[in-house]
């Protein structure tokens, strides 16, 4: 401040202060006038009501914000399976609890550590049983992570923050030097303005912390703000690697026509040909392009939800568990198909049971819609059957549904399975969105193993052959 100073020169600054001194004299004569006359508790009532005025339209100006901020917060994708669900809610809870006072915005240590806590939390919900979860990150893919993290971070900060793209971090550590520097000299000003003109004080005191108020509101807000979306940007994609979500190429490129697959499964006799009518209306055709040696494929397309493959599979006795195993694996929906009459509840939880273990196995993934239809239940009251067979294996009365297939066109069996697969579409969809992301996924890798290789093998045959020719040249002739 002193060099400051002696470089404008303390004459100029004293002329300076001569020119401006009348003006500064204003407000005080202003109220020694108000007092003289009489209206200076008018003019304190008057103060009074307009620093309400400016504060109830800081308030409402604050909510205005908010609520445009809210919507320009990172939100969870809808395609993440449960287990992404929680972690994006420790995220969550973490942005919530972000302190402005504990992290400075020029703090780049702290601001490190808010990121590294971030990771942190995804890591070790993703894998609780390592001792360092963080160290289960690909070095790409931490770098992916920084650099769409921060690519997405300045583009909010561009498009919500008035003049930013002028702003520059010199900018801002000289008004924080600036404004340090004046609050020391303001405060000696303060405490001589009281001593000279009490009234004066009192009503520039008012104003200061009025203004003070909208002021510090807004800037702590702002920080917090950005503070939040500093953890919710690092959450999202730390739990896009962790979840298996993240490609390296870019996003999933399938084409959006794949087929959501139905595989329908269940003991002989069952019922699944007729089921598989009664899904397709009598309208399927056959597919030999997506059929297997166990797996026979029909086509059929529903004007809600695009196309459908339906997979009908042999008896469940006689389908060996390595292509069954596969087949659950590949499908987008289960059904398994059990005749009422003829039902061997045991046997089925044990084999229902073996599916589920099956899907576990994709940890992290969403599972597909696992349905239980209960074929040939017209001697039975339906509710009481569906309720029942639910508790007997382990599922919610929503997967079970019972059908009477007398006659499977008939529209009352249309319209039920109808409901039960909008209920069911979206979890489907998501398991389908994995499906064709692990299919991307084992392409991407083949292909840069491969490149990798190309590469490794071309810089050690140069590598060689520039040996080789310094060897020839050194040759004594």
């Amino acid at each position: 401040m002193n060099d400051l100073i002696r470089q404008f020169g303390r004459l100029r600054l004293l002329a300076l202060l001569l020119t401006f001194l009348p003006l500064a004299a204003m407000p005080l004569a202003g109220v020694v006038w108000l007092w003289q006359s009489g209206y200076l508790l008018y003019w304190l009532l008057l103060l009074v009501v307009c620093g309400a005025l400016a504060l109830g339209l800081q308030w409402w100006l604050a909510r205005r914000d908010r609520h445009e901020l809210m919507t320009t917060r990172t939100q969870p994708e809808e395609n993440w399976s449960p287990t992404a669900e929680a972690a994006w809610a420790k995220i969550e809870a973490l942005a919530q609890a972000v302190n402005p006072a504990d992290y400075s915005l020029r703090d780049g240590t702290a601001l490190w550590q808010l990121a590294r806590d971030s990771l942190d939390q995804v890591a070790r919900h993703f894998h609780p049983h390592k001792q360092q979860p963080l160290l289960e990150l690909t070095v790409p893919h931490t770098l992916l992570i920084i650099e769409r993290a921060s690519r997405e971070l300045r583009e909010e900060i561009v498009h919500t923050l008035l003049f930013s793209h002028r702003l520059t971090l010199g900018n801002l550590l000289r008004a924080r030097k600036f404004q340090q520097t004046a609050a020391r000299y303001h405060k000696a000003y303060r405490l001589g303005r009281a001593l000279i003109s009490p009234a004066s004080a009192v009503y520039k005191e008012f104003s200061r912390a009025v203004s003070g108020h909208i002021m510090d509101y807004g800037s702590e807000r702002l920080q917090r703000w950005l503070l939040q979306e500093y953890v919710r940007k690092v959450g999202f994609y730390a739990i896009e690697l962790y979840s298996g979500n993240l490609l390296l190429s870019g996003a999933l490129t399938s084409s959006h026509e794949e087929p959501l697959r139905v595989l329908v499964l269940g003991p002989a006799r069952s019922g699944k040909s007729s089921l598989i009518q009664a899904v397709s209306g009598g309208t399927a055709e056959p597919s030999p392009a997506e059929s297997t040696t166990y797996l026979s494929a029909q086509r059929l397309y529903a004007e809600e939800w695009g196309t459908w493959v339906l997979w009908d599979t042999p008896a469940w006795s006689q389908f060996p568990r390595s292509p069954a195993k596969e087949a659950v694996r590949h499908a987008d929906i289960i059904i398994w198909v059990s005749h009422a009459a003829d039902r061997n509840n045991e046997e089925e939880v044990e084999q229902l049971t073996r599916i589920r273990r099956w899907l576990e196995k994709r940890a992290g993934q969403p599972e597909p819609p696992l349905l239980v239809a209960i074929t040939h239940s017209e001697q039975i009251e339906a509710h009481s059957l569906q309720t029942r067979i639910a508790e007997q294996l382990r599922l919610p009365p929503a997967h079970v549904l019972t059908l009477s297939l007398k006659d499977p066109l008939a529209p009352a069996i249309r319209e039920q399975l109808h409901n039960a697969f909008g209920t069911h579409h979206p979890q489907a969809v998501r398991s389908q969105y994995w499906r064709l992301l692990r299919r991307q996924r084992r392409a991407e890798n083949r292909e840069l193993a491969g490149r990798q290789l190309r590469n490794g093998a071309s810089r050690a045959w140069h590598a060689a052959r520039g040996l080789f020719k310094r060897g020839k040249h050194s040759d004594p002739p």
